[in-house]
This record gives structure tokens, C-alpha cells and sequence, in this order.
């Protein structure tokens, strides 16, 4: 799969996989973004965190998924 194709771009993004991290759900969610969107992407990963998972939104949470994130190049 030519994941660029997919994206519509090329370069660095951000991977927040959910499946790495075991839970009761078995949650296999994996989200990306352009790292130049990282702020907004970390919003988006604590939404999910607290509405999925039952998390509370918190500043350790958010330095957490922050600190989570892998970057890769495609």
C-alpha cells in the first residue's frame, strides 16, 4: 500500500497507535498527521483517549500521548 497515495503527501507524520498500548477494548485504532500539525493532533488523540477509553483530560495525559507519538517518513 502506497500509504502517500492515501495521505495525499509526502514527509514526516505522526502515528498514534492505539493497539500498542494494551486495553479491556482491544481499541486498533491508528491515527495520522502531518508533524507540522502535531498541536492539533495531540487534541485529537486526548478526544479519543477520554471518549473511547474513559480517561480524564488531563496536563500528565496530554505529555503522555504527547510523548507517545512516533514520527515516520513516507
Amino acid at each position: 500500500m502506497d500509504i502517500a497515495k492515501h495521505v495525499g503527501a509526502s514527509g514526516r507524520w505522526l502515528v498514534a497507535n492505539c493497539g500498542k498500548f494494551p486495553s479491556d477494548m482491544d481499541c486498533k485504532l491508528v491515527m495520522m498527521a502531518p508533524e507540522s500539525q502535531r498541536k492539533d493532533f495531540v487534541e485529537a488523540a486526548v478526544a479519543h483517549a477520554v471518549k473511547s477509553h474513559g480517561h480524564q483530560d488531563t496536563k500528565e495525559l496530554r505529555q503522555q500521548l504527547d510523548g507517545f507519538l512516533e514520527v515516520v517518513t513516507i
